[in-house]
């Protein structure tokens, strides 16, 4: 079996939630509107990782092209 490398940037947030009282850390392709969690930042980015790959391998057309000509998403936190 031939194994295509992936050449891409993908936009992915990380955000630390509180699940059954536990904190978990769920991670957010942002290009592809798919997300993935783990219990550590660490294991959620491994695990991001595995579903974009999964994701392209099902719908190859859906990588991003020309992301690395944006600028990185910015997120910010308001207190209103």
């Amino acid at each position: 079996m031939i194994k295509k490398k992936i050449n891409g940037i993908f936009d992915v947030a990380v955000n630390e939630e509180l699940v059954k009282g536990k904190k978990i850390f769920v991670a957010h392709c942002l290009n592809l509107g798919i997300a993935s969690q783990g219990y550590s930042y660490e294991e959620a980015l491994e695990n991001i990782e595995d579903a974009i790959k999964l994701y392209l391998k099902e719908c190859p057309g859906k990588l991003p092209k020309e992301q690395e000509k944006l600028l990185p998403p910015i997120a910010t936190r308001l207190f209103l």
